[in-house]
């Protein structure tokens, strides 16, 4: 609050890493636009392959479509990069599907699998949830049906 009220009064601000979210949370709701506009900047400034997914998740979070773009193009140019992430696993459903719904994705389909399965095997820890086989496809929902499988070699399907 004394961020905004400082702002409001001198059109000063300083945002970090640290506290970019909740000055952008608090400028929401508040309705305060141009400092809100500052946090875009910043995070969109900020922004790279091994942050784009909590960036994205955020994002939509917050109603940024301007900055979800953004990081879906990051994502799509650097998607080793991204899915290799440690953010990668905490993102919410919708926000992978989001993702796997793009045909623009630079990675192999059995690649995006992995990394997929692998969100799985979180999701189900924060549900916890044995790391089953049936417990994955549950937790994976309609996401498990947006991997093209007929995309993969019949060496990398049956590996996987």
């Amino acid at each position: 609050y004394v961020l905004i009220s400082r702002f409001l009064y001198s059109d000063e601000v300083q945002i970090g890493p640290e506290t970019v979210m909740t000055t952008l949370y608090t400028a929401k709701k508040y309705a305060v636009p141009a400092l809100e506009a500052h946090c875009v900047d910043f995070l969109t400034k900020h922004l790279r392959a091994d942050n784009a997914f909590m960036l994205l998740t955020q994002a939509r979070l917050f109603d940024e479509p301007q900055l979800a773009s953004l990081c879906l193009d990051t994502i799509d140019k650097s998607t080793m990069d991204a899915i290799s992430a440690e953010g990668f696993t905490d993102i919410d459903i919708d926000t992978l599907c989001a993702v796997l719904e793009r045909d623009t994705l630079s990675i192999r389909e059995s690649r995006l699998f992995g990394a997929v399965v692998r969100w799985a095997e979180a999701e189900c820890q924060r549900q916890q949830l044995p790391v089953t086989f049936g417990n994955k496809q549950k937790v994976l929902g309609r996401a498990l049906s947006l991997i093209r499988f007929p995309l993969m070699t019949i060496e990398e399907f049956a590996a996987g």
